[in-house]
């Protein structure tokens, strides 16, 4: 089998890593002068939404133009923040993904914007481990959209999807792929091909791809 023809590609938050308490900073930092606060709680919730549903579900008190320029400026406060700092990788995925890469074509297909895509590439040093990478912040489009959009350019006939909530399970649906569950993220599914930690990714992968 051709690992260039191959692929898996990966969900970012709650599947790489967590930045919920350095996003959670960076957007209170916006928030206090303004009477606002966010929970941790709240923020978990968001994690995996894409620009315009964090707008709609965290800020519904506000008019549509204002929630969603308020969202704006959260977001745009995360990325020279993580650019710098990085956020919380799960154990182990910086020596598993060397591990598949010697087998695998490796995709980022994530809700988030492209600077905070960028932010985590850089802040970990893994931008030459993944030979493509797409974000709703970028495309506008959704999350299945994103992932048929990346297997195309890069003329990949087979691949998995790996993400921890429902809303990374319908996308690969919608893409025709088989889904892998990262069951330490965000998520809670039920009856679904699953990997427990990282470190056993490459047998998942391999018995979800290979037969």
């Amino acid at each position: 089998m051709n690992g260039k023809q191959t692929a898996i590609l990966f969900d970012l938050d709650g599947t790489l890593w967590d930045s919920s308490k350095e996003v959670l900073l960076c957007w209170n930092r916006v928030l206090s002068p303004l009477g606002r606060h966010i929970t941790e709680a709240e923020m978990d919730r968001l994690m995996g939404l894409t620009p315009r549903e964090i707008g709609d579900v965290q800020f519904s008190d506000l008019p549509p133009v204002e929630r969603y320029a308020l969202t704006d400026r959260c977001l745009r406060s995360e990325d020279p923040y993580l650019y710098e700092r990085g956020a919380k990788l799960y154990p182990r995925v910086r020596e598993i993904l060397r591990r598949l890469k010697e087998r695998y074509f490796l995709g980022l297909v994530s809700n988030c914007t492209e600077p905070y895509a960028q932010a985590f590439l850089h802040a970990h040093g893994l931008s030459a481990l993944f030979g493509d990478h797409e974000t709703a912040g970028r495309t506008g489009l959704g999350k299945g959209d994103n992932i048929r959009l990346l297997l195309e350019r890069n003329s990949i006939q087979k691949a998995v999807y790996i993400g921890d909530t429902a809303k990374d399970l319908l996308a690969a649906r919608a893409a025709r792929i088989p889904f892998l569950y990262a069951s330490w993220g965000f998520g809670d599914l039920k009856d679904q091909p699953c990997a427990c930690t990282f470190s056993e990714l490459p047998e998942a992968v391999s018995r979800l791809l290979e037969g």
